[in-house]
């Protein structure tokens, strides 16, 4: 697998794939093998219903998970210890816990301290605040809640920070490479930082890498074809 991961985001919703463009399938199965057989090497599948507070189907992201024959990175929702618990179950590669999680610092310490590489730990950023997206939960200032990771980081190795600018997902806007740079500055070799939103052009992930970023989740700029995976992982290169 390449240095710099490349993680095709695929949204399911009442068991569909939700940003497919144009006629392509609505079955997440199908979407996730199209994207590897365009060379993913890792997926990252989001339970909306449950990010959302709806009624997730754990059996079914399950299945997903398991049917996949590369390491997926399960995210939605999952800030209690029974949603955790059951995703690392899954067998999934890694768990992205909600930001929500960080309300129970914790709880998370523990997470981090009996699963390491499996934890991501996610930071939804909406200027300069951390606020969870689908939650209405506001975290307050980025710099307090990079301090608490510092503090939850120094004893353990999270496998990830996924920092992800609510103000730029899915709009193709451009990634904030300078709010990249002050999380890794802050972090510095704890963790790797894998950012998420507003990418819009291989630039954007030229950028990202060389300010410090250790992947990206890839969603919109994807899906509406402003460039290919080929194109992404020759970027990264």
């Amino acid at each position: 697998m390449s240095s710099f991961e490349l993680l095709p985001a695929v949204d399911v919703a009442g068991r569909r794939a939700v940003q497919v463009v144009g006629p392509g399938p609505a079955d997440p199965l199908e979407v996730a093998r199209h994207w590897i057989e365009e060379g993913a090497e890792r997926i990252h599948l989001v339970d909306l219903d449950r990010a959302f507070g709806r009624s997730p189907d754990p059996a079914f992201l399950a299945g997903l998970v398991q049917a996949l024959p590369v390491p997926v990175q399960l995210s939605g929702g999952l800030d209690d210890g029974a949603a955790v618990s059951q995703a690392l179950a899954t067998g999934a590669w890694r768990v992205n816990l909600a930001t929500t999680a960080l309300q129970d610092p914790v709880a998370v310490g523990r997470l981090l301290a009996a699963e390491g590489p499996r934890i991501a730990v996610g930071v939804d950023v909406l200027g300069d605040r951390v606020v969870a997206r689908g939650s209405g939960v506001d975290l307050g200032p980025l710099v307090g809640v990079l301090d608490l990771l510092v503090e939850l980081l120094t004893p353990t190795t999270a496998g990830a920070v996924v920092l992800a600018d609510a103000g730029r997902d899915g709009r193709r806007s451009g990634a904030d490479v300078g709010l990249l740079a002050r999380v890794v500055a802050r972090l510095g070799t704890r963790v790797p930082v894998v950012s998420s939103g507003g990418i819009a052009e291989l630039d954007d992930l030229r950028a990202l890498r060389a300010a410090g970023a250790s992947g990206a989740v890839l969603g919109a700029a994807l899906y509406h074809g402003a460039f290919t995976l080929s194109q992404a992982k020759e970027a990264v290169a």
